[in-house]
């Protein structure tokens, strides 16, 4: 079971190069439990809202010489074509959303990584929409080591 003291004696061992992470990890978690992910729905409805703002705005600088806007994780250049992109969690699956616009044609991505039952196995599945309703998946598992990477 964890103690303070068995913590204390694992971020003795924590190499220089990783404190700040460490730190940064113990920072988030001081709020107990912590908050729950994003639903994916919601997600792709920020992303969705976040693509239309973000075009507009690049549309109205475009005239002041702006070439790219960034904002977190969306990016667009001045001609319109761009990405925004989300991550959240649906219980134990890692899920990482994109938006992609080129040359006005519009893809969807959506990524869902994690541990198979037995966490034998990492599962990872992506599924893509293009901008004619056709969609296409591919998926693809990895044995794993027992224990955390080392």
């Amino acid at each position: 079971m964890a103690s303070r003291e068995n913590l204390r004696e694992l971020i003795d061992k924590v190499p220089e190069a990783a404190l700040e992470a460490a730190e940064r990890f113990l920072r988030n978690i001081q709020s107990w439990p912590p908050k729950p992910p994003i639903e994916v729905e919601k997600m792709r409805k920020r992303v969705e809202e976040r693509i239309t703002r973000l075009r507009e705005e690049s549309t109205a600088r475009q005239a002041g010489g702006l070439i790219t806007s960034h904002i977190t994780s969306t990016h667009f250049m001045f001609d319109g074509d761009g990405a925004a992109l989300g991550s959240t969690s649906d219980g134990e699956t890692l899920v990482n959303m994109e938006i992609r616009i080129f040359h006005g044609h519009r893809l969807e991505l959506e990524e869902r990584l994690r541990l198979s039952e037995d966490e034998r196995w990492l599962l990872y599945s992506q599924q893509i929409k293009g901008p004619d309703g056709k969609e296409g998946r591919y998926d693809i598992q990895f044995a794993v080591a027992e224990g955390l990477p080392g």
